[in-house]
């Protein structure tokens, strides 16, 4: 079950790309996605959607000082999932 409800939420993440969203910083940002990849405007590194899958997962109560530091762009898929057009 929780595959399929990720499943919905990576469609999510792949019809809203190009728009524009808010890091947490409050800087606009925006966001292609290539297969399981994501690359934010405003980060070098490309981000995966293992680690999305990873932050979701903690559920909607988890704060980015929860999320693990080994996630690449985290604060950037934390603003992504946390979006209401992602998380709806």
């Amino acid at each position: 079950m929780e595959d399929e409800d990720f499943a919905a939420v990576a469609q999510r993440i792949r019809e809203h790309q190009g728009e524009q969203f808010l890091a947490q910083s409050g800087l606009p940002m925006t966001y292609t996605v290539e297969g399981d990849r994501i690359k934010v405007d405003r980060a070098k590194p490309w981000l995966s959607m293992d680690g999305a899958r990873e932050i979701w997962a903690m559920g909607s109560a988890a704060r980015l000082p929860d999320v693990d530091q080994r996630i690449t762009g985290r604060a950037y898929l934390f603003a992504i999932l946390r979006d209401r057009r992602i998380a709806s």
